[in-house]
């Protein structure tokens, strides 16, 4: 707009200087002209970059950016970070005036708010001529990634209902040595057990030592189906951040974990250790909503389910999802499993109230724990704590 202002000023004044025959009213047509031809130009000529390691969610990276520039003008020089990253100290963007040549910096601090693998490779510059009328704009790329995951909550137990390891495949899930269960399997001799097993009526009725045995408890496998679909986006990064702990609660106790993202149609199989949290933490922490019934879902995994009798855990909302007939399937097959209703109110008084009525007779129907987005993740992992 400016240089059309000065443009149509020098027409002006040349046309004007013309018919009026008047030298100083064209000469004074140069001015506007003298104004355009103020030159602005900026080259970079070397930077570096250098960042803090960041790794979980909610955690601080501190970054700084080094440019060495030549030219004349006004620069205005951003870094392009995305909206889940919240700056906490400095600014990722410096305006500075160039003569000849100018060494600038960006200095700042962000908090990581979200789980995924961030590209930081855009810088731009802006170039103003001094009299502001001219602008050009310039692009530098940093070879500059960073991968955040969920951040991970250590809990102490989660209720599961006790049921034995089974499979036809014994490879696939074989009940390990562990600790008695509460399944009374029957009465014996003593055979060097902790005191706390003795049956002292069998002990007195029958003159020797008795002890009860019970069944031991295997390890089970468990099947996570964590959905991503649309309506989840809202709530997205607490199902990761409550899914990544519970992840770790298992593969740390010695149990198979295996996960189905419903919506993307992607399976992690069941595996043991620290190596299978790590796959699965890297997998949801690049998770992106799509679009899949709870239906289909289950039909795609039910030949893992048979394979593997897992223990189910769904995570969803139960409003959208409406997991009826997942539950009735997986009661069909005979598995046992936990569905995790994860809550969080929209709109107007009215409408929760009508959410809350479907919400809670779903949950009713299919048993469904509800936790609460608008918490700590923390205090959600506590519910399920005894």
């Amino acid at each position: 707009m400016v240089v059309k202002n000065l443009v149509k000023t020098a027409m002006f004044l040349t046309i004007l200087g013309l018919l009026s025959t008047s030298k100083e009213i064209v000469s004074s047509a140069l001015i506007p002209i003298l104004i355009l031809a103020v030159p602005h130009f900026v080259a970079v000529r070397g930077y570096n970059f250098k960042r803090s390691d960041v790794e979980f969610v909610g955690d601080v990276m501190n970054v700084e950016i080094v440019l060495n520039l030549v030219g004349f003008g006004i620069v205005n020089v951003k870094h392009v970070i995305p909206d889940s990253f919240e700056i906490i100290e400095g600014s990722n963007t410096v305006d500075s005036f160039v003569v000849g040549r100018r060494t600038i910096s960006i200095k700042y601090a962000v908090r990581v708010r979200k789980a995924g693998l961030y590209r930081l490779r855009d810088v731009t510059i802006e170039v103003i001529n001094p009299l502001n009328t001219w602008k050009s704009l310039k692009r530098l790329s940093l070879d500059m990634e960073v991968e955040v995951k969920p951040k991970v909550r250590k809990i102490v137990k989660i209720v599961t209902e006790r049921t034995k390891a089974k499979s036809p495949i014994p490879d696939i899930d074989v009940a390990k040595i562990g600790s008695p269960g509460t399944d009374f399997k029957e009465i014996r001799e003593y055979n060097y057990e902790p005191m706390k097993f003795i049956n002292w009526k069998a002990t007195a009725r029958t003159g020797s030592l008795k002890v009860n045995a019970y069944e031991v408890e295997g390890k089970k496998t468990i099947w996570f189906f964590v959905d991503a679909n649309v309506y989840m986006e809202n709530v997205l990064d607490f199902t990761i951040d409550l899914t990544a702990s519970l992840v770790y609660h298992f593969t740390k106790k010695g149990h198979k974990v295996g996960m189905y993202l419903v919506g993307l149609r992607e399976v992690v199989y069941p595996d043991v250790g620290v190596k299978q949290f790590r796959r699965i933490l890297e997998r949801l922490s690049r998770v992106e909503c799509g679009k899949e019934s709870l239906t289909s879902a289950f039909e795609f995994c039910k030949p893992y389910l048979l394979t593997y009798k897992p223990y189910v855990i769904l995570i969803t909302r139960v409003e959208y999802s409406k997991p009826v007939d997942f539950k009735s399937k997986l009661l069909k097959m005979g598995l046992k499993g936990l569905i995790l209703n994860i809550k969080k109110d929209f709109g107007s008084d009215f409408s929760r109230e009508i959410v809350d009525f479907v919400r809670n007779s779903i949950c009713k129907r299919v048993t469904a724990l509800s936790v609460d987005a608008d918490k700590d993740v923390s205090l959600a992992l506590a519910r399920l704590v005894r």
